[in-house]
């Protein structure tokens, strides 16, 4: 932007709406403002400033007299609320339908406008956040490109030396402690950070100095959350960690205000004091460090344009590229605080930040459920097109300009819409308590707590919606001329309205059809899921975490009670994706490669009796022997006939140890979602008191809670401070879907609400007609027709339109499912079509209901007396 010009768009709005004998005189304040913040304090404040300056400028005593302004007072305003009050009165279905459809679909608008809402307040209680900025880099190498947040610690002294930066910090992500709490071990994770850290960020002290943890390497701060959750009511100061490290301080949670996310915070030179020099200078000043998770920000000195820094940071390009090797093109860059929630999507990023597709995924969400919902208004009142025509055309002989018909249909729509809020808030309210359980992948976009501002939101957003739903309508009446109107002359003119109305018809069951066949598909499926074959039996198997138990203390227990069957000691619960990764090496040291890796004793087999397809086994005693799977034996490109007794190299660390192939999995599902089962997969027969996490018991027993209390006193004879948890495997497993239904539920929630649309759609537009056509169905009665041939003319539109949407919605479900839901899975699901016809009748019964229930209704009038009366 030029410093001698102020910012083109606000000054053009400026001078269309101030009054032409104010304006010089108001924009020679403004931009005398204007340059002295350019001067001051730089070209964004000035811009933000200037545009602060413009909108409070925006009132009745300085903007120009319009034609409309001239056309609008109180006393018509008062008389819109008259006529839209006598038009509900008047109309109580057609408004009841309105203000429930809007209802129904702001109530989940709601929740997306607080998703934005709260994406958009992110990292606003920092000092100067407008002048935050972090380093990023593309990398670009022969394969392929990528955008990174991070960028190597090397870079952060070279940061600290530029005069255009006020001030930096370095922060290294991914640092995990613990604590003992009642037996149990809390784990948290932290930020390693340097002495500049709470110079860039500001959260709120709960407790104690944050700075005392750079006077010494064995403190922490930790924030308010975590010393709830690892202290309760107790002071945390002073507390120790199981390394050692003392609590110094307690600080707001950055949960739901920052786009950082940490429970502990300490000093990063900690980790320097115990490298020696050779080994700092590789692991933390190396300029090939850039795709870990190291990271640099800085806030910008004031007057200094951030074009200057990224100038510079193209001088330190080479640097990386030369410790990076491989032909690696890197472009250090920066990005503003305020643009990383709902900015471009990089890798290596924190975990509460959601990209840009998010935000438009929301605004897409309410802009289906408001179009659902308005077209609704849209068709009743195309419905009602010749009895509005009539009123608008005795308002327009009277007087009645097109800008006030166009504020009559708008201060209606809003009307309908402020109600509808109010039925939303309260719908809010009560699905709040379990929204967040559906999001979870999302949680850190929602706020459960209302203040003013989100509430000023839902009204601008309420209005809005009001607008939206009315404008059409609006524009379309306000053409009409007032003699046709009178006259009935307007037939012609409004003959493409019933065509309109058939298409947003149709474009509303489509939708409806389409959702209540993803409700049906999706109930089917979860049920699919959780019955599937995983390869292994988990029926009626529970399983107890263990953590720091005498293990053959807690095992000579469990021998001596009769109901226990067998039992297994293992790493991991199978379906559950919770296993680690090891890297493997084949036999002829030719193929490296990640594996999921889990150990269990050999009873591993009398419990989960999983599939071989070949193969004995484990042995008892034996710890060196492993069950791999297929795409294992594929990796290393070892036939399945010649693996038994093959043998592979684990690595850990520092540590290999061979290992002999004893038996192939028979499709055994590690995860039933892909996306955590895309490594091969070994389980290695070891006992191991370190690595042990559960105990998985074959419980046969006509007394299950008894069994259970004869287990805990073993339990409790083995440790003495742990609680005793034992939980199903199945239930275990389920709980591995909760995240993705979740979300499941979320959309079967949006699916609900929009047939609920279309269905009150239906009743409107079923009844108006019925009620349209009462002379009609009276001739047709005293010409000898009966119910049933009547219902049959009623409903014959009606069923063509839900056969068309049948046609429409069955391929795109299918197409949906096939690309985004199945390949969720590793567990093969189907599509049943009688799933799908059942959801079809549903919805059809419903509409079709609707109509033949009006149709009844109208055609037990007295024909003689509804002929009278028309």
């Amino acid at each position: 932007m030029n410093s001698n010009s102020t910012p083109k768009f606000w000054t053009t709005l400026f001078r269309r709406v101030c009054n032409n004998d104010f304006f010089e005189e108001l924009q020679g304040d403004l931009e005398e403002r204007y340059f002295y913040d350019y001067k001051v304090k730089g070209e964004i404040v000035a811009g933000q400033n200037y545009r602060k300056e413009v909108l409070k400028m925006l009132r009745p005593s300085v903007i120009k007299t319009t034609k409309m302004k001239r056309q609008f007072s109180f006393s018509i305003f008062k008389m819109h609320l008259v006529l839209t009050a006598r038009n509900m009165k008047r109309n109580k279905v057609f408004s009841a339908v309105n203000v429930f459809s809007l209802a129904a679909a702001m109530t989940l608008c709601l929740f997306a406008v607080n998703m934005i809402y709260t994406g958009y307040s992110y990292d606003k209680q920092h000092i100067n956040s407008e002048r935050i900025y972090r380093v990023t880099n593309k990398a670009t190498t022969p394969e392929r490109t990528l955008n990174l947040a991070s960028s190597p610690y090397a870079l952060d002294r070279h940061l600290k030396e530029m005069p255009q930066i006020e001030t930096s910090t370095f922060f290294l992500t991914n640092i995990f402690g613990s604590y003992d709490v009642k037996g149990e071990t809390i784990s948290i994770a932290g930020y390693s950070v340097d002495e500049y850290f709470f110079d860039v960020f500001n959260f709120k002290v709960i407790a104690g100095n944050p700075q005392d943890i750079f006077k010494d390497y064995s403190s922490i701060v930790i924030t308010d959350k975590a010393a709830k959750r690892l202290f309760g009511n107790e002071n945390p100061i002073g507390k120790k960690s199981n390394s050692g490290a003392v609590v110094k301080a307690v600080i707001e949670s950055p949960d739901k205000i920052s786009h950082l996310k940490f429970d502990f915070i300490h000093n990063v030179g900690f980790m320097g004091s115990r490298m020696s020099p050779e080994e700092r200078q590789a692991r933390l000043f190396n300029w090939g460090e850039y795709m870990n998770d190291h990271f640099n920000y800085f806030r910008l000195a004031e007057n200094t344009s951030i074009s200057d820094v990224n100038s510079l940071l193209t001088l330190y390009n080479n640097k990386i590229e030369e410790s990076a090797g491989r032909n690696t093109k890197i472009e250090l860059g920066t990005q503003r605080l305020s643009d990383i929630m709902f900015g471009p999507e990089f890798m290596i990023e924190m975990r509460p930040v959601h990209p840009q597709a998010t935000l438009i995924a929301l605004i897409i969400a309410i802009t289906i459920l408001i179009a659902l919902a308005g077209f609704n208004y849209t068709n009743l009142s195309i419905a009602r097109s010749l009895q509005r025509s009539k009123e608008i055309g005795i308002r327009k002989l009277t007087g009645s300009t097109k800008w006030q018909v166009i504020s009559q249909f708008l201060t209606e729509t809003t009307i309908f819409s402020l109600l509808a809020l109010a039925l939303a808030i309260f719908a809010y309210q009560l699905v709040l308590p379990s929204f967040e359980n559906y999001i979870q992948e999302f949680s850190s976009l929602f706020s459960p707590s209302l203040n003013t501002e989100m509430l000023i939101w839902f009204g601008a957003f309420s209005i809005l919606v009001g607008f939206a739903a009315g404008i059409f309508p609006a524009l379309h009446f306000a053409k009409i001329s007032p003699l046709l109107a009178i006259n009935n002359r307007l037939k012609k003119s409004i003959a493409s309205l019933p065509n309109m109305k058939k298409a947003l018809v149709g474009i509303q069951v489509c939708v409806s059809t389409f959702s209540i066949l993803f409700i049906a598909l999706i109930t089917h499926q979860k049920n699919e899921v959780l019955n599937a074959d995983l390869g292994y039996e988990t029926n009626g198997l529970m399983a107890v975490p263990i953590n720091k138990i005498d293990l053959d203390i807690f095992t000579a227990e469990l021998d001596k009670i009769p109901e226990v069957k067998s039992y297994t000691s293992s790493s991991m619960i199978p379906g559950t994706g919770n296993m680690n990764r090891r890297f493997m090496v084949s036999e002829n040291k030719q193929d490296t490669f990640a594996t999921l890796y889990g150990i269990a004793d050999v009873n591993f087999h009398e419990v989960y009796t999983p599939k071989l397809k070949i193969g004995p086994g484990f042995t008892q005693g034996v710890p060196n022997e492993i069950l791999v799977d297929e795409p294992f034996l594929k990796r290393i490109n070892l036939p399945i006939g010649d693996a038994i007794g093959s043998t592979v190299q684990v690595m850990h660390y520092d540590l290999e140890e061979e290992l002999k192939i004893v038996g192939v999995l028979e499709d055994f599902t590690f995860s039933g979602l892909t996306s955590r089962s895309n490594y091969p997969l070994a389980i290695r027969n070891k006992i191991d008191s370190l690595q042990t996490k559960y105990i998985t018991l074959d419980i046969r027993s006509n007394n299950v809670p008894n069994t259970l209390r004869k287990i805990e006193s073993g339990f409790s004879m083995s440790a003495t401070d742990q609680i005793f948890n034992p939980i199903y495997v199945d239930d275990i497993i389920a709980k591995n879907y909760t995240a993705f239904y979740g979300m499941m539920h979320l959309m079967e929630l949006t699916g609900a609400i929009i047939i609920l649309i279309a269905v009150l759609g239906q009743f409107g537009i079923a009844l108006f007609n019925a009620e349209s056509r009462v002379k009609e169905i009276g001739i047709r009665k005293v010409l000898g027709a009966n119910f049933s041939s009547l219902a049959q003319l009623f409903a014959r539109n009606t069923l063509i339109t839900l056969i068309v949407s049948a046609l429409i919605a069955i391929p795109s479900v299918y197409f949906f499912f096939n690309e985004s839901i199945v390949p969720q899975f590793a567990i093969e699901l189907s599509l049943p079509i009688g799933v799908i016809i059942k959801g079809i009748l549903v919805l059809w019964a419903a509409i079709i209901a609707i109509v033949v229930l009006q149709t009844w209704q109208t055609a037990n009038l007295n024909p003689s007396e509804s002929l009278h009366n028309e």
